[in-house]
C-alpha cells in the first residue's frame, strides 16, 4: 500500500477539484482525497506509481508527486481527528509548492534546449556561491556559546 502527494504548481491550469475529478474518472483501484494543493492518492504500489505517471503527463512540468508517510485519513495526522490546525509537514509542503513555479519554468527551458550545460553550471555556481558553507569548528563554537546560555 502506498500513498502519494500530488502537488500542483501555482501556474498549473489544473485546479485541485479538476484533478480530483480526473483521478476519480480513471479506471484504477485507488482512493483519492482532494487537498488545497492538489490531491492524495492511495492504493497498491504499482497502481499508485502508474497513476502518478499519468497525472504528471497530464500537465507536464506543472504537476509534481512525492511519497507520503501516512495513509489517507490516518488519525495521527488527519485534521478531522486532531481537532483542526495544520497537519504535520503542511508548512514545509506549502514552502515547497511556492518554488514549483520556478522549477517548472526551469524544466521547460531545459526541454526547449535554451540552456547549455555550461550555462547551467555557471548559474548554479553563481547561486551557490552566495551561500558560504559554515566551517565545522565555527559551528561547534556557536553551539557551545548557545549551550552555555541555557
Amino acid at each position: 500500500m502506498k500513498t502519494k502527494v500530488i502537488v500542483l504548481s501555482e501556474d498549473a491550469k489544473t485546479s485541485p477539484s479538476r484533478l480530483f475529478r480526473f483521478l476519480n474518472s480513471l479506471n484504477y483501484n485507488i482512493r483519492v482525497k482532494e487537498t488545497c494543493f492538489g490531491a492524495y492518492i492511495e492504493g497498491e504500489d504499482e497502481v499508485v506509481d502508474e497513476v502518478a505517471n499519468i497525472v504528471r503527463n497530464l500537465e507536464r512540468n506543472k504537476i509534481f508527486c512525492k511519497d507520503r508517510g501516512y495513509p489517507i485519513w490516518d488519525k495521527r495526522v488527519c485534521r478531522a481527528y486532531r481537532g483542526g490546525g495544520p497537519r504535520f509537514g503542511f508548512h514545509q509542503l506549502e514552502a515547497e509548492q511556492r518554488t514549483l513555479e520556478l522549477i517548472s519554468k526551469g524544466l521547460e527551458e531545459l526541454e526547449k534546449g535554451n540552456l547549455e550545460d555550461e550555462e547551467i553550471d555557471k548559474k548554479y555556481k553563481e547561486i551557490t556561491s552566495r551561500y558560504k558553507k559554515l566551517d565545522v569548528e565555527k559551528f561547534k563554537e556557536i553551539l557551545e556559546i548557545e549551550t552555555d546560555r541555557y
